[in-house]
């Protein structure tokens, strides 16, 4: 009992920093899977000094403990289960009941340090109030059935014991997610603070060649044009070497005047903004999901504020994927098709059959109702998909 205890304490602190769903295995996970290994060790030397009843059954506890630590593994990490949550809650179920197997088959007091690993998840799948009620019917579902079967008359004392190291557990993994969740947060603000400063500043150097062009053309065009006047009308009052001077000055300014107007439309026309490096901007190196983008649309300076609420829109669905679908991977695609803007977004993800819309989705809708525009929300293959179409049609500073 000394040594369950021991070992209890120590898997409890090792799993309070424990990191769920992340392609890369932390100190955590390895230290989990490192105190399982030690308590099957344990069990498999216990084994051939055990009753000839438990040795029968051998096979079906190894069995047991190897599907334990599958289902662990699949749940820590992103690639080895198909996309979506439904997939972790069957694993985490059946590492449970691995978990009760091998309490059932085998009489050791420390046994319960498989359900404290096991709980330790559990912050990472649920809201820390069910966290609280599952771990709680765990444990004294657990230490009722070892007091049954095994007709220990101390249960109430381990039970009291070792509910204590689950409770730690719970807590301090629900202050890593905590942790976590407010890292992400931070990282989806920074990269959105990225994407308006790329913006603004885009729009700050149209601006300025706006104003040139308008200089150029009201100042300068203007003067060169009251000069060619001067200058026809001079030659209509010169004669000989001297209006042939006057002449060829007239056709020089004419041609100053033409590339002046050239330059003017040049610096008009190329007046869009680089949409796909500001998203490029908001989507590097996001956690956990793979983005496949198609751009095939460019904004004009006028459309800033369609630009801003774009890029809203996608980062909303980007945060839809990561937090409530389980997807790993998400495809972008924006294009237009007869003066109609569309902007498609879907991931691998999946939904919950009860799904309803949320304050994103309806933050959402509203952004694109600003522009006349109509959002439908729709299920491919159990992910959600989302659909924009923004007219475009009256918008004439708009260059595709």
């Amino acid at each position: 009992m000394t040594f369950g205890l021991f070992l209890s304490l120590k898997i409890s602190a090792i799993i309070a920093s424990m990191r769920i769903a992340n392609k890369s295995i932390g100190l955590g996970e390895v230290a989990a899977v490192g105190t399982w290994s030690i308590v099957f060790g344990i069990v498999l030397y216990w084994l051939p000094n055990s009753t000839p009843e438990i040795k029968s059954n051998s096979w079906l506890i190894v069995t047991l403990f190897i599907a334990y630590i599958v289902c662990f593994i699949s749940i820590i990490r992103d690639d080895l289960l198909p996309p979506g949550i439904i997939y972790k809650y069957a694993a985490i179920v059946l590492q449970l009941l691995c978990a009760f197997g091998l309490m059932l088959l085998i009489p050791i007091d420390f046994l319960p340090i498989l359900t404290i690993i096991w709980v330790s998840i559990l912050p990472h799948m649920t809201s820390l109030k069910r966290s609280m009620l599952i771990m709680f019917a765990v444990v004294t579902l657990w230490f009722v059935l070892y007091s049954i079967r095994w007709e220990n008359k101390n249960v109430i004392f381990y039970g009291l014991l070792y509910s204590t190291f689950h409770f730690f557990a719970v807590f301090m993994n629900f202050e890593t997610v905590k942790a976590e969740k407010a890292s992400l947060e931070a990282q989806r603000l920074n990269k959105e603070l990225q994407a308006t400063q790329h913006l603004l500043s885009e729009a700050s150097r149209q601006n300025e060649r706006t104003r040139i062009a308008r200089d150029l053309h009201d100042l300068l065009g203007h003067h060169l044009t009251a000069l060619i006047i001067n200058l026809q009308v001079a030659s209509h009052l010169s004669q000989g070497q001297a209006r042939d001077k006057v002449e060829q000055c007239h056709s020089l300014a004419k041609l100053l005047l033409s590339d002046v107007r050239e330059a003017v439309s040049t610096l008009r026309e190329n007046q869009h903004l680089d949409f796909e490096k500001m998203l490029a901007l908001m989507i590097e190196k996001v956690p956990k999901l793979n983005i496949h983008c198609q751009i095939e649309a460019g904004f004009s300076l006028e459309q800033i504020e369609l630009a801003k609420a774009l890029l809203s829109c996608i980062q909303e669905a980007i945060t839809n994927s990561l937090r409530h679908s389980g997807a790993s991977e998400l495809w972008i695609t924006l294009k237009t098709y007869d003066d109609e803007l569309f902007l498609e977004l879907y991931d691998n993800g999946q939904l919950n059959k009860k799904f309803t819309p949320g304050n994103g989705l309806s933050g959402m809708q509203e952004r694109v109702a600003e522009f006349n525009g109509q959002m439908t929300t729709s299920r491919v293959q159990s992910a959600l998909k989302i659909d924009i179409g923004i007219p475009l049609g009256q918008d004439e500073n708009f260059k595709a």
